[in-house]
């Protein structure tokens, strides 16, 4: 793991040095962070370098106030570690929060973008979800955020809840389970506004880079509707519904997850 600060904040992140020149960027959502990828590494270690990220508030990144951590100061971060080691261009794939980061940096950083996936992604108005924002200002026990807060809706978006094997767990619910985490889990709730999605509806039609999108076919919590609705307003967009997918589709289908990313890959490539 290395430390990257730029704009006051540390971005942790992990890279993966492959044979070809092409970089894979993963950005993850709300409550996750990079461990989200590990069962996707795999597929690509070798031939793509991979640069997994933690955004500003999650993971083993530095926390930052919420009006720090809106989806476009995320995509900002993200632009300036790129600078700091010295990737020009890149692929990014996005999951949930992390798709309507990689949607901001095909408008408004297409010179940085060679591709795009977006994987069960927010978009237009269909975001936060009940469910994110009850911890703002919680009115019961159950909407507390907590580590068990964070475990039921990792297990209520898979479709194999089994796959949550306590190693992938605990990766995913430590760096909200210190004394501060309750209110750190908070914060990152409170940067979220659907807005910061919605405004791009507009120009969405002006991304021309490859792009697909992967959603499960029993998403819960941003139903594959969406993703159709996306696919109708980017051009030449590739649209796959993932089956027996939920919203975490990268862990309930690793392989038919990992082998579209890479068809999609070779297309871009």
């Amino acid at each position: 793991m290395e430390e990257d600060r730029k704009n006051y904040y540390r971005m942790n992140y992990c890279f993966y040095p492959g044979e070809s020149k092409e970089v894979v960027v993963f950005i993850h959502g709300i409550p996750t962070n990079h461990h989200l990828w590990d069962p996707i590494i795999p597929f690509l270690e070798g031939q793509y370098s991979v640069l997994t990220i933690d955004q500003i508030g999650y993971g083993l990144s530095e926390r930052a106030p919420y009006y720090d951590l809106t989806l476009p100061k995320q995509a900002e971060y993200i632009i300036n570690l790129l600078d700091q080691l010295g990737i020009s261009k890149a692929h990014f794939v996005g999951h949930d929060l992390g798709g309507g980061i990689v949607q901001i940096l095909s408008v408004y950083y297409p010179q940085r973008v060679k591709s795009i996936v977006v994987a069960d992604g927010v978009c237009f108005a269909n975001w936060p979800l009940p469910k994110v924002t009850s911890i703002r200002y919680p009115t019961a026990d159950e909407f507390q955020p907590s580590p068990l807060f964070i475990e039921r809706m990792l297990r209520e978006g898979l479709y194999y809840p089994q796959v949550l094997k306590p190693k992938l767990l605990n990766d995913l619910l430590a760096p909200f389970s210190g004394p501060s985490g309750p209110i750190e889990l908070q914060q990152a709730s409170l940067a979220l506004n659907h807005h910061q999605t919605e405004d791009l509806v507009p120009y969405l039609r002006t991304i021309t880079c490859p792009t697909t999108l992967l959603w499960g076919q029993h998403d819960r919590y941003l139903p594959p509707y969406w993703g159709s609705l996306l696919h109708q307003h980017i051009p030449n967009s590739v649209f796959r519904i993932l089956p027996n997918s939920g919203h975490y589709s990268m862990l309930d289908n690793p392989n038919l997850f990992g082998n579209e990313l890479l068809n999609h890959l070779n297309r871009a490539t």
